[in-house]
Parts: structure tokens; sequence; C-alpha cells
């Protein structure tokens, strides 16, 4: 999902709270407001162009579900890149999955207002997250439901920077967690057991990052760039999770 770079998750307080996704308080339709969100989907593309980096499984032909979609950026991309044979997103903000719908144009891709896998997506060969882990307050029904969701060999990767292994996340989690009503943070070593027990064989590397921009994503701010650096080249891991075949 989509998050901003300075603020891991949406400042809900700007506007209307009315419900709740993945368990954390958000507005009615968007996790910020249309245009953040879409300046967030925007400030996202060098981390996409990380995941896509990673993966070692082939995406052509391939049925791809995103979990945490937001507007469908990611799937477009991905739509855009590879010759997939349908790509599936669902994100609880029902304004993002409106934006997604009308944004997807003519590419074979469908998106579902929900806060988890919708039951009668199934088989899917890839699926891919970034930075849902850390909002979910049952993160095991979320690995359960991403494991049935994938068909037996398929794989499931999911990117997560916010975790207590993080030093700057760590400090924003404790200025900022509690007025988000966000989950403790995981520990990885704990993330990594929820998908093993839920029946996935576990991988993890570090996200392949290259350049970091700097203007518009928030990282020239306060002056710790350096912060940032090692946020991106330490602690914005990947996660490879298979489902056996």
């Amino acid at each position: 999902m989509r998050r901003p770079a300075m603020n891991p998750v949406p400042p809900v307080t700007r506007t209307r709270v009315t419900r709740r996704g993945y368990g954390v308080s958000m507005t009615t339709d968007y996790w910020q407001s249309a245009s953040e969100d879409e300046a967030m989907q925007d400030e996202h593309g060098f981390i996409w162009d990380a995941m896509l980096d990673a993966v070692d499984v082939g995406l052509d032909g391939a049925r791809v579900l995103d979990a945490g979609c937001n507007r469908g950026g990611f799937l477009r991309i991905v739509s855009d890149r590879y010759k997939i044979a349908a790509g599936f997103g669902f994100d609880p903000a029902a304004g993002a999955i409106d934006d997604a719908r009308s944004l997807a144009g003519n590419r074979a891709l469908q998106y579902a207002v929900a806060d988890t896998v919708p039951d009668d997506w199934r088989d899917f060969d890839v699926a891919f997250s970034h930075e849902v882990i850390y909002l979910l307050h049952d993160l095991p029904r979320h690995a359960r439901a991403m494991h049935d969701a994938l068909r037996p060999g398929g794989t499931y990767f999911a990117v997560i920077g916010v975790h207590s292994g993080s030093p700057l996340m760590v400090e924003w989690h404790r200025e900022s967690g509690a007025a988000f009503d966000l989950p403790p943070l995981n520990n990885i070593d704990d993330v990594a057991e929820t998908f093993h027990t839920a029946g996935f064989s576990v991988a993890i590397g570090r996200l392949p990052i290259r350049f970091v921009p700097i203007e518009g994503h928030g990282h020239h701010e306060h002056q710790r760039l350096l912060d940032w650096l090692e946020y991106y080249y330490q602690h914005k891991l990947i996660l490879r999770l298979q489902r056996p075949a």
C-alpha cells in the first residue's frame, strides 16, 4: 500500500474519521484525501521499481494480486511492463478504489473495497504488498488469507520497513502510533514465524533500492538524509513467501 515517505501512515486526523481499515482509523473514502493519496502513489515509484527488481518469478501470463492497492498505481505499472493475464487489487479506502477503477483504462485489472482478499479471488500466481503488515491488528488472519488466495507454488512478496528493528520507525511509532490506533510494531522474527505457521516457505532480503529521491519525498527535511538512507538500505525488507506446490 502506498504511504507518505516521512509519515508511513496517513494523517487521518486532518479529515473526518468514520470507519476503520485493517483495524486502523481512516477517512470515509481515502487514507488521507484524494489529492494526498495521489501524491503518495506518485512518490512510491522508486520503491515499486525496487520491488519488481527483487522478483525472482515470472510475471508474464501471471494472475497478480496487490494487497492494499490504494489507487492501483503498482498494478498499472505491472500491467504495462509485463504481459500479465490479469491483476486484482483490494483496499479498504473506497474513494481510492473508485480512482483505481477509473485509471485502469483497458488494462485487465479488477479492484474491490475490502480489508482482506475477497472470498472468490483465488489461484493467484504472484501477490504483492507494500507497508501493509504494520497496519494489521490481526496478522495471522492476513497470512492465512494470502496463503489461501495463491495457487500451490505461488509467491507473495511483502515489503516491510515499519518494524521494531528500524530506529527511524520506532521513533515515528512512539510519536504517532497511538493517534492512528496502530498495533505494536512487529519484530521481523515474529512476522516470519506468523507466515511460516500459515503454511508459507519464508525467505527474506533487503529491498534492492537504488537512488533515493530527495525533493518531493520529505527525505531532505529535518537534516536526516543519512537516517533515511539507513532506513531504505538496511531496514526496508522484502519477504518472499511461497505456498508449497
